[in-house]
C-alpha cells in the first residue's frame, strides 16, 4: 500500500475473526471424525468384511479430511489473514485477496454518513458492519469491522480534522472575520 506525501496511517486492523467460527468448527469436526474413522479401522477387532478394505479406506479417509480442510477451512483463514481495514488521515482503504489483491480506496471527503450495524452475536463480540453512505444512493458496506463503534468514531474524528478545502474540492470557503461581521450586520 502506497501512501501519498503527508498521509499517515491512523488505524490498521484485520476483520473480526467471528466469521471464522464455521470453518474452524468444520476443521475440528472433520479432523475428529477422520481420527475416529482411522482409529476404528486400525482396531484388531474390525469385522472381516471391513478388514480387507482397510488398506483402501484408511488413505481415503485421510484424503477426504485433507480435501475438506483444503477446500473449506484453509482458504477462509487465508482470506481473513490477507484482509485489512486501513484508515489514514485522507482515506479509508479495504484490502483483500490472497492471490489476486484487491484494494478499494475511499476518500474521507466523499463520506456523507456512517452507520454501524450489529446483530446480537456481533454486539457480544463488539464487531459489526460499517455502512458508508456516499450520497446519491451509493452505499458501501465494510463487514466484520472490529470495535465497529470505536472505528466509526475515529473515522468521524478524522473527517472533522480534514481541511475545509479538501471537503469542498479545493474551494476555499473560510472567510475573514471582517467579512463575516459585515454579512451579519446587513440583516
Amino acid at each position: 500500500m502506497r501512501l501519498e506525501p503527508g498521509e499517515q496511517v491512523i488505524v490498521s486492523a484485520r476483520p473480526h475473526a467471528g466469521p471464522l467460527a464455521g470453518p474452524v468448527l468444520l476443521a475440528v469436526l472433520s479432523c475428529a471424525a477422520g481420527g475416529f474413522a482411522l482409529g476404528y479401522l486400525g482396531r484388531e477387532s474390525v469385522p472381516a468384511s471391513l478388514a480387507e478394505w482397510t488398506p483402501v479406506l484408511a488413505p481415503a479417509v485421510a484424503i477426504l479430511v485433507l480435501l475438506i480442510l483444503l477446500r473449506f477451512c484453509v482458504p477462509a483463514v487465508l482470506r481473513w489473514n490477507a484482509a485489512r481495514y486501513v484508515l489514514t488521515n485522507r482515506r479509508m482503504i479495504h484490502r483483500r485477496g490472497v492471490l489476486r489483491r484487491r484494494e478499494h480506496d475511499l476518500p474521507l471527503a466523499s463520506i456523507c454518513q456512517l452507520e454501524a450495524r450489529q446483530g446480537i452475536l456481533q454486539r457480544m463480540q463488539r464487531a459489526g458492519t460499517l455502512r458508508v453512505d456516499l450520497g446519491r444512493g451509493r452505499v458501501i458496506d465494510y463487514p466484520s469491522v472490529p470495535e465497529v463503534h470505536r472505528f466509526k468514531s475515529i473515522v468521524l474524528a478524522t473527517i472533522e480534522e480534514l481541511p475545509m478545502t479538501v471537503m469542498f474540492d479545493g474551494v476555499d470557503i473560510e472567510g475573514s472575520a471582517v467579512y463575516d461581521d459585515e454579512w451579519s450586520s446587513d440583516e
